[in-house]
């Protein structure tokens, strides 16, 4: 069966716009990371990198656990769906991202020395479109076993109806990853726009990011994985 796509954005973009303490967050960080370019040469700059980075990856699985509640009519609480989510997600960022950025590092350190070339950073973007459908799976599964083997393999079997969403994932990634590149040249007297620009793309990419998640988990409850030997303990 075809993936209704156009459908699910249309839900996706209606959970999104009804819930907008999230944009209002996400917004939050975005200007934080804005004002953290103002500051570059102050002694609180790394701090509060520090903060924007933690609050980043905190909340990001609370978002997830967030609107996949809602999906499901079982929204509970902001500090219930913490509690709920964020330990497992987290053991799962490892286990899926831990081996490859060995290896990046290995490849790195073999061949192009301390610069590395972006190969890290081109090494995670690639796994994130390999991993596609392990985060919403692990969300449906409601546990980390089993869900980086299913939703890698899942990904298999439909690569060519996944497309639209993988060259949307890396048109993300490669947007996000161009803007952290580039922040390493900024300065504050010419560079004010790039402090708006920082804080859009930002704020575009994430709440695009949710919009797939939310795709995602639709198209894995309407068309779901055959179940499989759990394969990563």
């Amino acid at each position: 069966m075809n993936w209704n796509l156009k459908q699910y954005l249309s839900y996706a973009l209606m959970i999104v716009r009804t819930n907008s303490i999230v944009l209002w967050w996400i917004g939050c960080i975005g200007i934080l990371s804005g004002v953290s370019l103002l500051i570059k040469d102050s002694s609180f700059f790394w701090p509060l990198n520090v903060v924007i980075t933690i609050l980043s990856i905190v909340s990001t699985p609370v978002i997830y656990g967030i609107y996949f509640e809602l999906i499901e009519d079982t929204y509970t609480s902001i500090p219930q769906i913490a509690k709920t989510y964020i330990p497992g997600y987290l053991w799962l960022i490892v286990r899926m991202y831990l081996p490859p950025i060995f290896l990046a590092s290995m490849l790195v350190s073999l061949t192009s020395g301390s610069s590395g070339g972006g190969v890290l950073e081109i090494t995670l973007i690639l796994f994130s479109l390999i991993y596609l459908f392990v985060i919403p799976s692990y969300y449906i599964i409601g546990t980390g076993r089993g869900s980086i083997s299913q939703g890698v393999i899942y990904l298999s079997k439909n690569l060519a109806k996944a497309t639209p969403i993988i060259l949307t994932v890396l048109l993300l990634e490669s947007s996000m990853l161009l803007v952290q590149y580039q922040r390493s040249v900024f300065s504050v007297e010419d560079g004010i726009v790039f402090v708006i620009l920082d804080f859009l793309i930002y704020f575009c990419a994430s709440v695009a990011d949710y919009i797939v998640f939310i795709i995602l988990i639709f198209v894995l409850q309407e068309h779901p994985a055959v179940p499989i030997e759990d394969s990563d303990q």
